[in-house]
C-alpha cells in the first residue's frame, strides 16, 4: 500500500510539475508576444511621429516668407540755379523795338538743362514793382515783368523770393512781385501775401513728397530792432510777409525752422530742402555763421541746403550729424545772370568770380520700404557771357569738347569752369565716386 501510494504521489507530482512547466512556458510565450507587439507599436508610432514632424517642418519651411529687396517706387531730380540779377545793362539789353522786353536770349543755351530737371528752382533777386515805379538796377532792383514769363519758358518751375532785395520797391512791390510770378505760372517761396499763409511749399513730384522752405537774413543789428532789408526799414504789416532771420538771434531762427520741418513731417514729406540767403558778398569761402547754421540744420534733419547772396561759387559739402542725418550743402550757387563782370570786380579788390554760376542737380529715389536715397548729384558750371548782342548763360558741359561750347569766348569759359570746380572742393567728386558715378574732370583746357 505504501508503495502504491508513493507511486500515486510521484505520478501526481510529475503531473503537477508538467502542468507547472507548461504554464510557465505559456507565460513566457505570452510575454514574448506582448513585448514584440509593444516594440513594434512603439517603432510604428515613432516612425509616424517622425513622418508627421518632417511634414510639419516641410510645411513650415514652405510658409516662411523671405523679405524682398526694396524696389524703387519714385525718382525725382531737383535742379537749383543761382542769383537772377536785374542790373540795368541786363534788362536794357532785353528791350525790343516795340517797347517790350524779351529776356529769352539769356536763357536759350541753358534752357535744355533746366528743362531736363523734374523741378527747377532759381533765386529771383529783383522785384516786379511795375513800370510806374521806374525800372532800376543796383542798389534798388525793379525789373520788367517779362523776366518772370521768360524764366518759366526757359524751364524754371519755382522762384525764391526771400532775399535782401525783396523790399526794394516797398510793400506794394513786395506784393506785386508775387502776383507777377504767379501769373507767369511759377510757384514761389520765401514771401507771402497774407500773414496767415504758410511760408513753406509741399510738392509731390514723381511719387516723392518734397518740402521746401526759404529764409533770408535781414539787416537788423539786434533782435528787437525793426525789421529791415537792404537797409530799408519795413512797415509792420510787410515785415510779416518775408521769411527772414536775424544773425543776432539765431535761436529764434532755429525754432522757426523746427516748426517748418514739423509741418513738413506732418504733411508726409520724404525730402526737405532749405534755401538760405546768407553769407558775405564776393567771399569765396562760407563764413562762420554759414557753417554753424548748416550744421545745426543738419542736426534737425534737413536733407538739402542751397545758398545764395555771395554772387560767387562757394563749396559743396556733405554734412553728418550726431543723430545720423546726412545733409548735402551747396553754400552758394553763384550768379545765374548778372552784369557783375570780372574786370570790375577785380578792380574792386575781389577776384572776379562773379561771372561764374552753376546748376545744381540732385536726384532722390524713394523705395518700397518708405526710405529714400540720393542716386545722383551733378553740378553744371555756367558762365555769364556779355557781348554786343546781349547776355547769355553758357552751360560748361564737360561731356562736350570745349570748342563746341556755345560761346565766342572759349578761353574765358574754360577759366570759369576751372574756377568753379576749384571752389566746389573735394566733397563733390568724393560723393560722385561713392555713388558710383563717372568722375567729373577737375579742370579742362582749350
Amino acid at each position: 500500500m505504501k508503495r502504491k501510494n508513493n507511486f500515486k504521489k510521484r505520478r501526481l507530482l510529475s503531473g503537477n510539475l508538467f502542468v507547472l512547466i507548461a504554464l510557465t512556458a505559456l507565460c513566457c510565450a505570452v510575454i514574448v508576444i506582448v513585448h514584440t507587439f509593444s516594440v513594434g507599436n512603439r517603432e510604428n508610432e515613432s516612425s509616424y511621429e517622425t513622418a508627421v514632424q518632417t511634414e510639419e517642418e516641410t510645411t513650415a519651411s514652405e510658409n516662411i516668407s523671405i523679405p524682398a529687396e526694396p524696389v524703387v517706387t519714385g525718382t525725382a531730380t531737383i535742379g537749383v540755379t543761382g542769383d537772377v540779377m536785374g542790373n540795368s545793362p541786363v534788362y536794357k539789353s532785353a528791350l525790343t523795338s516795340d517797347g517790350t522786353y524779351d529776356f529769352s536770349q539769356i536763357f536759350d543755351s541753358i534752357s535744355p538743362f533746366w528743362e531736363s530737371a523734374d523741378y527747377m528752382i532759381a533765386n529771383l533777386e529783383v522785384t516786379f514793382g511795375g513800370e510806374e515805379k521806374g525800372y532800376s538796377g543796383y542798389p534798388i532792383f525793379n525789373c520788367p515783368d517779362e523776366l518772370a514769363q521768360d524764366l518759366k519758358d526757359a524751364g524754371v518751375d519755382m522762384l525764391l523770393t526771400a532775399n535782401n532785395h525783396s523790399y526794394d520797391t516797398g510793400e506794394y512791390g513786395l506784393l506785386r512781385t508775387q502776383e507777377v510770378v504767379s501769373a507767369a505760372g511759377l510757384e514761389y517761396i520765401g514771401t507771402r501775401t497774407d500773414e496767415n499763409e504758410s511760408f513753406i511749399l509741399i510738392k509731390e513730384i514723381n511719387g516723392i513728397t518734397f518740402g521746401f522752405a526759404c529764409y533770408t537774413y535781414d539787416t537788423r543789428e539786434e533782435a528787437d530792432d525793426a525789421k529791415s532789408l537792404n537797409g530799408i526799414h519795413m512797415n509792420e504789416s510787410a515785415a510779416q510777409l518775408v521769411s527772414s532771420f536775424c544773425y543776432a538771434d539765431l535761436d529764434t531762427f532755429y525754432e522757426t525752422v523746427e516748426s517748418d520741418l514739423a509741418a513738413m513731417e506732418d504733411a508726409g514729406c520724404d525730402v526737405t530742402f532749405v534755401f538760405l540767403h546768407w553769407g558775405n558778398e564776393y567771399q569765396d569761402e562760407p563764413n562762420d555763421y554759414q557753417t554753424r547754421i548748416a550744421q545745426e540744420l543738419c542736426g534737425m534733419g534737413v536733407d538739402v541746403i542751397v545758398g545764395g547772396h555771395p554772387h560767387v561759387i562757394q563749396m559743396f559739402d556733405v554734412l553728418e550729424s550726431e543723430n545720423g542725418n546726412t545733409t548735402y550743402c551747396l553754400y552758394s550757387a553763384g550768379n545765374a545772370i548778372s552784369n557783375q563782370r570780372a574786370s570790375a570786380m577785380d578792380s574792386d579788390g575781389h577776384r572776379g568770380y562773379t561771372e561764374d554760376g552753376c546748376t545744381f542737380e540732385i536726384t532722390f529715389e524713394k523705395l518700397s520700404d518708405g526710405t529714400k536715397r540720393v542716386s545722383d548729384v551733378y553740378i553744371l558750371p555756367t558762365w555769364v557771357e556779355k557781348s554786343s548782342s546781349g547776355f547769355s548763360i553758357v552751360p560748361l558741359d564737360y561731356t562736350l569738347d570745349v570748342s563746341s561750347w556755345k560761346t565766342s569766348y572759349t578761353s574765358s569759359a574754360v577759366s570759369s569752369y576751372n574756377r568753379t570746380l576749384e571752389r566746389l572742393g573735394s566733397a563733390y567728386g568724393e560723393l560722385r565716386t561713392k555713388l558710383g558715378l563717372e568722375q567729373v574732370p577737375e579742370s579742362v583746357s582749350q
